[in-house]
Order: C-alpha cells, then structure tokens, then sequence
C-alpha cells in the first residue's frame, strides 16, 4: 500500500508556493460531453497533487505519521484536490478555455482510475474548437507532471458533467 513513500516531495512542485492565491473557476451550465481533449492524471500523479495540497494546508504534519498513516491521509485528500487542481492550473495559465471546473473521468471503468485535465470536449461548438496555445499546452504538460504524454481525445464516463 504504502505509495505515498515513492512520490516526490511536494516542495518540488515549483513556483505555486505558499500559500497561493486560488480563484474558483466559473464556468456557465453545459451540456455533458460525450469526449473530451486533454491529460490522462492516472492515479500516481493525483496522489501526488493530493500529497501537495495535504502539505500546503499542513505544512511538516505528514513528516510525523506512519508511512501507513500518510498513505491514508493522501488517498482521502485525493477527491478533493481532484476538485482543487483545475482552479490551479487555470490560475496559472489564465488563456486556457474555462470548459470544466474539474476533472472528468474517463469512461469504461466502475470506479474511475484514470481522470481527464480538460482542454476542449465535444459538449457544444465552441467547446470543440476552444483555442489553445501550444505554449499554454506545454506549460500545463509540465506543471501536471505527466512527462512526455500528448493531448488527445478520450471517451468520458457518461454521467460526468
């Protein structure tokens, strides 16, 4: 179980430090998409994120439990920074389209593992064709920490709005 010992200390993440400025993102009713284009976050990299904001909230409390304890504690927070994430990203990178104000999972599994970062999905017209940068595409390829993996399109869980 003990995952939470092989993830990167959180202090690594880069320039958000402490504490940051988080704007909930405002995004109008739509209608589900069926797709979506982004990042696959599969389950060690929301851990970690969830490792991240655990210690931004309280900072050197996961130095002083077990390792079972800290494995525990970031699978727990780990729903909730999938709900925080994308004001972070998108507070850092305020171009990108506000499609989603969260992660969608991706579709075919009972208890989602792998969630989708957002970029375009097919929802409308202007969801499908939203611009992007491919300065911001990097940018948030690197802040989410998935290494050499491109955007693409993937089915979504059919009830994820």
């Amino acid at each position: 179980m003990n995952d939470i010992a092989n993830l990167p200390k959180s202090a690594e993440a880069g320039p958000f430090g402490g504490p940051y400025k988080y704007k909930p993102v405002e995004a109008a009713p739509r209608p589900a998409p069926k797709t979506a284009f982004g990042f696959v976050l599969g389950p060690k990299c929301r851990l970690w994120w969830a490792r991240w904001f655990y210690e931004m909230a309280y900072p050197d409390k996961l130095a002083t439990l077990t390792p079972e304890e800290a494995d525990r504690v970031c699978h727990t927070v780990e729903r909730t920074s999938r709900c925080m994430l994308p004001g972070l990203i998108y507070s850092e990178f305020p171009n990108l389209p506000r499609l989603r104000n969260r992660l969608l999972p991706v579709a075919g599994e009972n208890v989602p593992q792998y969630y989708i970062f957002v970029l375009r999905d097919d929802a409308t017209w202007q969801g499908m064709n939203a611009p992007l940068k491919p300065e911001d595409v990097e940018g948030v390829r690197q802040r989410l920490g998935v290494g050499d993996q491109e955007p693409q399109w993937y089915r979504i869980d059919g009830g994820a709005r």
